[in-house]
């Protein structure tokens, strides 16, 4: 075997490239195929009514009905609405009034918690 030419170097390099893009297209097709499935899923589930899961709609009314139906825990004081507010940062604002206070968590009542950007804030 001799040695290899640049030019030899260059047809393979092309070659190793065109299969990876070949590859890289196939793959794409692939995904944008599954992505149509997806997005015409319910029309086969609207045609057989019993066949699939349920819709995330149908899901979210269903969780909402038990949650309605549930008595609230002992020590709760209703509902918390929270705005532009991650449950995270709500746990953590109720600690440190509960904390500021000197006053039990479960004896305290937050109606609402809601982010305040900057702009408003400075109105």
């Amino acid at each position: 075997m001799g040695e290899i030419t640049i030019l030899d170097a260059l047809v393979i390099s092309a070659i190793g490239f065109a299969i990876v893009f070949v590859v890289l297209i196939i793959l794409m097709c692939i995904v944008l195929l599954m992505g149509l499935a997806a997005d015409k899923g319910h029309v086969v589930t609207s045609k057989f009514p019993g066949f699939g899961k349920k819709k995330k709609e149908d899901e979210d009314a269903a969780a909402e009905e038990t949650v309605a139906e549930q008595p609230l825990a002992a020590g709760t004081c209703g509902e918390l609405t929270l705005i532009r507010t991650e449950e995270r940062d709500a746990a953590m604002i109720m600690a440190i009034v509960a904390d500021a206070t000197d006053t039990p968590l479960n004896q305290l009542r937050f109606k609402r918690i809601e982010r305040l950007d900057d702009a408003e804030v400075e109105k």
